[in-house]
């Protein structure tokens, strides 16, 4: 990391230590608006700098999806759409945006007169001031919407996974303003939102090794420290180095989407790898841990299920792993006419 980055992670930490509004600490140090672009009023720093935060976040167990998800609807909402008031309120800390059927199929439908109607998937636990919505259209095909909801049309219930806090959006007839995201833009924000959550990810699979690493240098098995078995520490070496390679990973796509290169291949890469490597890193802390790592309120098991259901939000790895490939054969492929 370069010096900004490291002075920015532990302004992180410092403000994940503090007992207060965790949102109202981060805005206090500049988080979201140090990454969002210039146009929003940002510093437009990029994901350089948001995947330290979202690496200290993950490392804080403190997955706060609220503000990954909020990045990326301001992203693919059209700068006209979003009020200055609004706008204000997300850099304060204060407001909060979400995606619908953006990550999944859509549970949503639109009617004629761009309403809104049915059940949103699983939300970050926050307030809400703006949805963008992917809907089915009468007819069957998809469409884009930008909607801020209102009590008469709208409503939300708390819908926890894994013990995990989070809510539905409900909506009877939300009047909603249609969307048409460039296909450039939509691609590479979604390609942003995946390097965001890489990040969190890796950033709870270090927690779960360093608190497996410590307990295992403490913990006495058969007369000597547990971490002198030659299958747990050759285990937890194995991750170790294996993070090194995904945070390289991490940080060069982040680079290249700063640069504006493509990285659909890498963001979808990272994802997937990042996925797999915390859900390997958290069972292993809850094996090494023993029946103290099941107890519900014990660090790898809080590790685990963040690594569950953050690691699910963006789609399953097999599926990351199949859209990386075919993004590297798609940039690998010869342009047409030159191939012969």
């Amino acid at each position: 990391m370069d010096p900004f980055q490291v002075q920015l992670a532990d302004a992180v930490d410092a403000a994940l230590s503090r007992t207060s509004d965790v949102q109202a600490e981060l805005a206090a140090i500049g988080v979201p608006e140090l990454s969002l672009p210039e146009r929003l009023g940002g510093f437009g720093l990029g994901l350089s700098a948001d995947i330290i935060v979202n690496v200290q976040l993950g490392r804080g167990l403190v997955p706060l999806a609220a503000h990954r998800e909020t990045m990326l609807a301001l992203e693919l909402a059209a700068a006209d759409r979003l009020p200055d008031s609004l706008v204000k309120q997300v850099i304060k800390g204060t407001a909060h945006a979400v995606t619908i059927g953006v990550h999944c199929a859509p549970t949503l439908r639109a009617d004629d007169e761009n309403r809104l109607w049915g059940e949103s998937e699983y939300l970050p636990d926050c307030e809400v001031s703006l949805a963008v919505v992917r809907a089915v259209a009468q007819g069957g095909d998809h469409r884009w919407y930008v909607v801020r909801p209102d009590p008469g049309t709208s409503s939300s219930r708390g819908s926890a996974l894994l013990g995990l806090p989070g809510r539905r959006l409900q909506f009877s007839g939300a009047p909603a303003a249609p969307a048409t995201p460039d296909d450039g833009q939509l691609r590479r924000s979604l390609d942003a939102a995946r390097i965001r959550q890489a990040a969190l990810l890796l950033g709870v699979a270090d927690r779960a090794v360093d608190t497996a690493r410590g307990h295992v240098n403490r913990r006495i098995q058969f007369g000597r420290p547990l971490v002198e078995l030659q299958t747990v520490a050759h285990r937890l070496a194995q991750l170790v180095g294996a993070a090194d390679g995904w945070r390289l990973l991490l940080h060069e796509a982040a680079w290249r989407h700063d640069l504006g290169r493509d990285c659909a291949a890498h963001a979808a890469q990272v994802l997937a790898a990042a996925t797999e490597h915390v859900l390997r890193c958290t069972r292993l802390a809850i094996q090494l841990h023993g029946v103290r790592g099941m107890l519900a309120h014990s660090t790898v098991a809080t590790a685990y299920r963040i690594a569950s259901v953050e690691g699910s939000r963006m789609g399953t790895a097999p599926r990351l792993w199949r859209e990386a490939g075919e993004a590297h054969l798609a940039a690998s492929s010869p342009a047409p006419g030159l191939a012969e």
